[in-house]
């Protein structure tokens, strides 16, 4: 059986050794001077989502030559293969790390050079989804047009950052085009607001959704689906879960609390993830002890790959 994530991020996945070093050799002095780089980079804490997302402030400074690119890209895919993952859809707003030696093209062709490394040495399949950063629509624009441009080169097209009051109507122009050039699309969704944003996120095109777990706020105690719910689980849409990821931003107290199980039970599609194994201090195999916790019995099954699910099709 093959196993598959769909939901992680690139910026989000250093590993605390490559950071280190990465530092050095730019002279980043945030990290040079943490006696702990995993610590430094743990977000298990945080007060919100807006706090989790600070963290990426400093990995992306490491994010800025073709050389690093490649090298975070490939130690990705490693990791991920030795957590037993055969196919690995990565996300990255391509954006943060074009610069005056940087152009867009190369961004995407660094990453992927770095999965074809780690493909040709271990056999693992990856691909990049761009993701633009909702907070400014110039940017999810742009980044919908270079999706466009360099199609072939990527998997899919996503908006990411602070869900509230950055619904995806406000994106509608630039979800149709990427849709018309049948470019796949996932939505981070019902994770910093509610099922609306679900709504809107299938209403613009998503075949996923990231996160979406508060789907669970429009099922009532006796397991009535409000309209959304009921949607979602008739057309078996994907939910993304990353339920470390949730409970470090605050949205669940613990596992046990955590609605991935319920979900489970009532038949909705859900694959299991990991979103920022830096951040969250997570992998696969830590989201699987996780699941069990929160009341899956046997959460491999929440891996295995479908191709009507994955964009590496």
């Amino acid at each position: 059986m093959y196993n598959q994530v769909l939901h992680d991020h690139l910026d989000g996945g250093l590993r605390p050794s490559t950071a280190k070093i990465l530092a050095q050799e730019i002279n980043y002095s945030p990290i040079i001077e943490a006696d702990d780089v995993a610590n430094f980079f743990d977000r298990s804490s945080s007060t919100s989502l807006e706090d989790y997302l600070e963290a990426f402030t400093h990995t992306i400074a490491l994010m800025q030559s073709y050389s690093n690119l490649e090298r975070i890209a490939y130690e990705a895919a490693i990791d991920m293969h030795q957590n037993n993952i055969n196919f690995y859809e990565s996300r990255y707003a391509p954006f943060y790390s074009v610069n005056d030696n940087l152009s867009p093209k190369d961004v995407i062709q660094a990453i992927n050079s770095g999965f074809k490394q780690a493909e040709n040495e271990c056999g693992i399949l990856s691909g990049l989804i761009l993701c633009g950063m909702r907070h400014d629509a110039q940017n999810v624009k742009a980044v919908a047009e270079l999706a466009i441009d360099y199609k072939e080169m990527i998997i899919g097209f996503d908006i990411a950052g602070p869900e509230l009051n950055y619904l995806p109507s406000l994106y509608k122009d630039s979800f149709l085009k990427v849709k018309n050039e049948g470019i796949n699309i996932t939505i981070h969704a019902g994770e910093g607001d509610g099922v609306h944003s679900i709504q809107e996120a299938l209403d613009n095109g998503a075949k996923r959704i990231g996160h979406g777990v508060r789907i669970i706020e429009d099922i009532a105690d006796d397991d009535k689906l409000g309209h959304t719910a009921d949607y979602v689980l008739q057309n078996n849409i994907p939910l993304e879960i990353c339920i470390t990821s949730n409970l470090h931003t605050n949205m669940y107290k613990s596992p046990e609390h955590h609605p991935i199980s319920r979900l489970h039970n009532l038949g909705f599609n859900i694959s299991l993830n990991t979103d920022n194994r830096l951040m969250s201090n997570t992998s696969i195999n830590q989201e699987l002890y996780i699941a069990k916790i929160a009341g899956i019995e046997n959460p491999t099954t929440l891996l295995e790959y479908s191709a009507s699910d994955s964009f590496l099709n």
